[in-house]
């Protein structure tokens, strides 16, 4: 046993990934890895709370006992993901059956297999598995679409208002609910793996991103639009109606031409992946998938299925802090996204499109540009100098010199939010410590602020003085800018670290469980059940063993540099090195003039 095994604080000897190939036929599973399956299910409350679920949902006496439990389908979908094995109820029941051995098959309470040539022994224990499977499913299905039958438009409404019927609104609420709270707790399994002193260095920095998840189906076969904006009739539904067209577009040139566009039949995973809170140091931390939402439609509801993941991050007890998002989020609404973040206590760091650039609201004369306050005088060139910018009216220095001007402008917070979100800021004129002068606060007019700034006062700022410019500080409620504002200054530094450290996090994992070799998440034909809930309930197995790897690696590098076997390179800089300018040393032969010789003899 290794010492990176030894200190992880489930099972003894884990193999996280045995080198084989997906799809092929696998031999005998080690019994450490069953074990330490068994000991991650066991773990969390799982089994606990699918046995409350069934009491809740009862509505007889029972049927036929249970052949085995719904813990050994729990560790075969485990083990399953954990080992590269497509998530199949075939395979479920291989590793049930076949895989794992006999001392293993008792621990789980699997029955003995049938004989290897009993082929209704084998259909039979295949059907006991695929039925638990969905039993376990319908538990938490929150969808009432039909499946598996490609049907007309006039059949599938009366499927679908049948099956939406048979329950009430709280009812299909509350399955959604169950398969929030399942899925998030696949996902804690693996980060309760990682040992409480790495844990305890990440503070809660985060980011959410959308990704796309290929359904094993057919599209919709639809009549053609008639007119934008209009959904065009569907003449077949698809066997997986659940997903939805997934588009994409790659705009390059100056007047945005389309150079490529990519269309498949999907679902949309929205994710929360941790990320270092130093960007000096961002491998401090292994990148984990922290949360998630149930697999959707691509492109609806933006905010709220990012919140949906980040709600079951914070009821798990996990730290908030940064939380970046790209500029689909900054588009959402802010009852959906960015004021129920911050009350979570999440500081938001986003980027703009080039149309949401520049002005973007104000409260009591203050002026929002870019995400940050500013003081009302400030001109209209730096109002719109990323605008300006984007749209390329003005070039990079120009930029530059007017970003370096507008910093003397900045709203200044006289302190940070209080329990409610409400916080005090002050004009930069204003006192104490002026940064700036203003003749509408003659306090700022005096030696001290000599050689500072003067902010210009327009006739009707004079005529019409708004609260930031008649006081010396004001509340400032957690609405204002909500939809825009953020606590970093966009485009400084600062920004652009975080920003950059967070987001490279998240596109780094998209790859990452999308790699063929191992989970695989682009290839549909590895994940068949179709439907939102099985589908959604595979990503969550994926990104835990996703996330075991990445544990895996980390702890392994670690190991190694205490070692000393290994080295981290430093943190390679976009800019040159100072070193780069230093002169060549001048040799002999460069010097005009033979070599000196040896020195004259003394003359006495």
């Amino acid at each position: 046993m290794t010492a990176v095994q030894a200190a992880l604080p489930l099972g003894d000897e884990i193999n996280f990934r045995p080198r084989r190939s997906p799809g092929t036929a696998i031999g005998r599973l080690d019994d450490t890895l069953v074990r330490r399956a068994m000991l991650m299910v066991d773990g969390s409350p799982l089994v606990e709370q699918i046995g409350i679920w069934k009491e809740q949902d009862k509505k007889g006496p029972g049927g036929r006992p249970e052949t085995f439990p719904v813990r050994a389908l729990l560790v075969a979908m485990l083990v399953c993901a954990m080992t590269n094995q497509p998530m199949l109820a075939t395979r479920f029941t291989n590793v049930l059956f076949s895989q794992i051995s006999p001392t293993m098959r008792h621990a789980l309470g699997v029955p003995k297999p049938p004989e290897r040539l009993d082929r209704q022994g084998w259909d039979a224990v295949y059907r006991r598995v695929r039925t638990r499977f969905h039993g376990l499913i319908e538990l938490m299905d929150p969808s009432w679409a039909p499946k598996n039958r490609r049907l007309n438009d006039v059949d599938f409404a009366a499927l679908v208002e049948l099956r939406r019927g048979a329950r009430t609104e709280e009812e299909w609420d509350r399955r959604k609910q169950r398969i929030t709270w399942f899925i998030n707790q696949i996902l804690e399994m693996s980060i309760r793996v990682l040992p409480r002193e790495v844990r305890r260095k990440w503070k809660g920095s985060v980011c959410v991103d959308a990704t796309v998840v290929p359904a094993f189906a057919r599209h919709d076969r639809r009549e053609k639009r008639t007119s934008k904006g209009k959904r065009p009739t569907t003449i077949t539904h698809s066997s997986d109606p659940d997903a939805d067209w997934y588009h994409r577009e790659k705009r390059e040139g100056q007047n945005g031409e389309i150079e490529a566009q990519f269309s498949v039949w999907a679902y949309e995973l929205s994710v929360v992946v941790s990320g270092s809170d130093d960007p000096s140091d961002p491998q401090a931390t292994p990148t984990l998938a922290m949360g998630m939402a149930p697999l959707h439609k691509p492109s609806t509801q933006v905010g709220k299925n990012a919140m949906v993941a980040l709600q079951s991050i914070h009821d798990r007890g996990h730290s908030a802090h940064f939380l970046v998002g790209d500029r689909a989020y900054s588009n959402a609404k802010p009852e959906d996204l960015q004021l129920p973040a911050r009350a979570l206590g999440y500081d938001l760091v986003v980027d703009y499109a080039k149309t949401q650039l520049g002005h973007q609201g104000s409260y009591q004369g203050m002026q929002l540009v870019d995400g940050s306050w500013y003081c009302p005088g400030m001109p209209e060139s730096l109002v719109t100098a990323s605008k300006d910018h984007a749209y390329k009216r003005i070039d990079d220095e120009t930029h530059q010199a007017r970003l370096v001007e507008r910093w003397k402008y900045l709203v200044l917070p006289k302190e940070g939010p209080d329990a409610t979100g409400h916080s005090r800021a002050r004009c930069p004129a204003s006192n104490p410590g002026p940064v700036a002068r203003c003749e509408l606060k003659p306090s700022s007019e005096g030696p001290s602020t000599r050689g500072k700034v003067r902010i210009p006062v327009t006739d009707a700022l004079r005529a019409h003085r708004p609260k930031i410019c008649s006081q010396q500080t004001i509340t400032v409620p957690p609405e204002a800018g909500a939809k825009f504002a953020q606590s970093l200054v966009h485009g400084s530094e600062e920004w652009h670290a975080v920003y950059g450290t967070l987001r490279n996090c998240v596109e780094g994992m998209n790859g990452y469980i999308k790699d063929g070799s191992n989970e695989a998440l682009d290839d549909p034909e590895r994940r068949r059940i179709r439907g939102v809930a099985p589908q959604s309930v595979f990503v969550a197995f994926l990104l835990c063993a996703a996330n075991l790897r990445k544990i895996e690696t980390h702890l392994a590098e670690v190991e190694a540099e205490a070692a000393g076997s290994v080295r981290r390179l430093p943190k390679r800089r976009a800019t040159k090195d100072l070193r780069d300018w230093l002169p060549e040393p001048a040799g002999i032969a460069s010097i005009e003039g033979p070599p000196p010789g040896p020195d004259p003899p003394l003359i006495a």
